[in-house]
């Protein structure tokens, strides 16, 4: 057990004509995840503030209230890779919000904070549950590890009416 304090993060599960946005972050070497954009919450923000304002760097998205970001997971995982910058691990709470198509383009300029060139994101693209699943097969890596399972499920069954917690 440590006594180091975890690092909340929101991430965004940005869902149009069936399809997710997911951004490819590089972790290690040449190795990457794809999860859904987001990021770190400031000190003095809400989740929805963070949210919001990650979801314009990364992707140019403005979220407004009419996008109703609903919370739907909370993932608490432990990264000792995090503890040379004094955290524990992260707690990333994913927001399911349907959006209208568009093609993401970071909202701020290219030597801004939270710019994607300068947060290790290698990619975004738009994804359906079956190139998920087929990339999942192949060894692609997601965060979390089972999201086409959970996907279909939030696809299928909508969002719970409380956030489920869940793991790496």
């Amino acid at each position: 057990m440590t006594d180091l304090p975890f690092r909340h993060s929101c991430r965004g599960l940005l869902v149009s004509d069936g399809r997710i946005l997911l951004a490819q972050h590089l972790i290690r070497g040449e190795s990457s995840v794809w999860v859904g954009p987001g990021g770190g919450v400031e000190a003095g923000e809400s989740l929805t503030d963070a949210l919001t304002r990650e979801l314009h760097e990364e992707t140019g998205l403005q979220i407004t209230e009419e996008h109703a970001p609903q919370l739907v997971w909370v993932q608490t995982a432990e990264f000792s890779e995090m503890r040379v910058h004094g955290y524990a691990g992260v707690i990333n709470h994913y927001f399911l919000i349907d959006v209208e198509p568009f093609a993401p383009a970071s909202g701020v300029g290219v030597g801004a904070a939270g710019h994607p060139k300068n947060e290790g994101i290698l990619d975004q693209r738009w994804w359906t549950i079956s190139e998920i699943e087929a990339a999942h097969s192949a060894g692609v890596l997601f965060s979390p590890r089972d999201l086409p399972r959970r996907l279909r499920t939030l696809f299928c069954d909508g969002p719970p009416s409380s956030a489920i917690p869940i793991g790496l």
